[in-house]
Formats: structure tokens, C-alpha cells, sequence
């Protein structure tokens, strides 16, 4: 398959194009014909080297991506090829708390094909393009974690979000009004608080 990758930490000019082999999917995995893919700022700083993680190289970067089932791996239930998906990037460990990323850890969607669990695949329906879906999981991933899973925003509660006009801070304010929060968001420019607005935010 044709994939974009680096095989050492650096700027632009360590990344490289071209053939690398078809991954199979194991047990529990599916493999993913990649429709699209987003670039995540992620994938800057992995590229770059990110302190505390170790990045196994070569890497082929890319965590955001949607596209088709392709083929399953031993003891998949619940999908089959063809089926249009959005691959969530991130695999936990339930015992241990450890988790895992494409594009970081285990090969990304920078290529035709990626490897997953099966439990990384969200339904994607038919009238949601994949280049739409595939700017969602971690801007909405992150926003969802620090909202519901860490602060626990509910309906009556006021939430303040700084940086709010970039794609985790917009995400954090369409998930907290649909949450039935009041929002205040802060952002540098006049323009930007505007789109804010219309957004939903109550202040700016």
C-alpha cells in the first residue's frame, strides 16, 4: 500500500512516501480502507518527538481518519466489509488504564489501509461525508473527556472555555450547551467571538 511516514524524529523533510506492506488484522482487529484523513496538530508533535512517549519507529502518523471495512480478523462480530466507519484513535486498557494511539503507538491513517480493534469503530451514517467525520475524534475525544468524563458538566452548570474558537474548544462548547450548560467562551479576535456566538456560546 501507499503510505506517508517518518523513520526518525524531525521537521517536514524527515517524512517519507511510498510502498510499505499491507497490515493484517489480528484477532479483534479490522482493517480499514482509508477515505480520508485529517491532519491533527497530534501528528506534528509526534512527528516531532514528544517528551515521555516513545514512539516506535518508523511511524506512519495520521489518528483522525474515517473510511470502509476491508477485512476482519479472527473472532470479529458485528461488522462487515463495506461497512462506512470512524476509526476512534484511541484503544484502552480496561484492567490497567494504559491506552494506546494510532499515529503515535501502533500505525496511523496516513496510508490506504489501517489496522484497528473492533472496538475503535463508530457507525458512520450515510449522509456524513468521510472527510467530514474524519476531523472529529480526537478535537471531539478530547472535549467529551474533559467535559463529561473529568468535570462532569450538566445541565444548569456554567463552564468557561478558553481558547475556544480552535477545534477542541469549539467541540467543548456545542458538547456543553448540549449538555444544558451555560457557556462563556474566550477567544483573540472580535470575528472569532462572533463565530462563537452563533455557535451558541451565552458570553464572550
Amino acid at each position: 500500500m501507499k503510505a506517508v511516514w517518518f523513520p526518525e524524529h524531525g521537521d517536514i523533510d524527515v517524512m517519507r512516501f511510498g510502498e510499505v506492506d499491507d497490515p493484517e488484522p489480528g484477532p479483534g482487529e479490522v482493517r480499514i480502507k482509508v477515505e480520508a484523513c485529517s491532519l491533527n496538530y497530534h501528528d506534528i508533535f509526534t512527528r516531532r518527538g514528544m517528551p515521555g512517549i516513545k514512539v516506535p519507529l518508523p511511524m506512519v502518523p495520521g489518528c483522525d481518519a474515517a473510511g470502509t471495512v476491508d477485512r476482519l480478523g479472527h473472532g470479529v462480530e458485528g461488522w462487515s466489509p463495506g461497512d462506512r466507519v470512524l476509526v476512534d484513535p484511541v484503544l484502552t486498557d480496561e484492567a490497567t488504564g494504559r491506552f494506546w494511539m494510532i499515529g503515535d503507538t501502533r500505525w496511523g491513517a496516513y496510508a490506504e489501509y489501517v489496522v484497528v480493534d473492533q472496538s475503535q469503530l463508530i457507525p458512520l451514517p450515510d449522509d456524513v461525508s468521510a472527510v467530514d467525520a474524519s476531523c472529529l475524534p480526537v478535537a471531539y475525544g478530547t472535549a467529551h473527556r474533559m467535559m463529561f468524563t473529568r468535570g462532569e458538566v450538566g445541565e444548569g452548570d456554567s463552564v468557561l472555555i478558553l481558547g475556544a474558537s480552535g477545534g477542541v474548544g469549539t467541540s467543548a462548547l456545542l458538547l456543553a450547551k448540549l449538555a444544558g450548560a451555560r457557556v462563556v467562551a474566550a477567544a483573540g479576535t472580535d470575528e472569532k467571538c462572533e463565530r462563537l456566538r452563533q455557535l451558541g456560546a451565552d458570553e464572550t
